[in-house]
């Protein structure tokens, strides 16, 4: 991802050919964040509108001396996401899907699943664990920035870090446990 301050200056100048470079060197990174993010995948698409609506009007704010720009407009995802999330959840518009029985895996089909599929699987554990997961596995946020992003205690980010991985170990299938780094400390 290649972002030079002048594209970032050029685009705090209004030029629309910067903000579409930006948009195109932003576009497929903060895509798999919201993906990551968002509980409900339908609102993919409209959270990333708002997410560089944001970026772009927010973007003077933006302190090189603080963070990159990549961690900045990350955090903008993220934190318009978990809104999104908390958001939808009080407007009670969860679908409910209730599971008659488990279906047998076949362990040849899990060996073939895709990243998506995987983080399908992973939005299966509750979601206050999957959201410490995401930021401190994933993304790589300490324990105090996740707590100051989800207005938690440090120790209960630790707590759900912790949690999080103890619901992996007993509800993935080992062949899955190979693709991601169950070791977060």
């Amino acid at each position: 991802m290649e972002l030079s301050i002048q594209l970032i200056e050029r685009c705090i100048a209004n030029e629309r050919a910067a903000q579409r470079q930006l948009y195109g060197i932003l576009m497929p990174y903060l895509n798999l964040i919201c993906l990551r993010y968002l509980n409900n995948s339908e609102e993919l698409q409209d959270t990333l509108q708002e997410v560089f609506i944001l970026i772009f009007k927010n973007i003077r704010q933006f302190d090189q001396q603080r963070a990159s720009f990549k961690t900045w407009a990350t955090q903008i995802a993220i934190n318009y996401c978990l809104k999104n999330n908390r958001t939808y959840q009080l407007k009670g518009t969860h679908e409910l899907i209730v599971p008659l029985h488990e279906t047998p895996i076949d362990p040849t089909i899990i060996n073939t699943l895709s990243e998506r599929d995987l983080l399908r699987w992973l939005k299966k554990m509750p979601e206050s664990y999957f959201q410490v997961f995401n930021l401190y596995v994933v993304d790589g946020f300490s324990h105090r920035e996740i707590a100051e992003i989800l207005q938690i205690d440090e120790s209960l980010s630790r707590q759900r870090l912790t949690r999080s991985r103890t619901w992996l170990k007993q509800n993935l299938p080992e062949h899955l446990q190979a693709k991601i780094r169950l070791n977060c400390n």
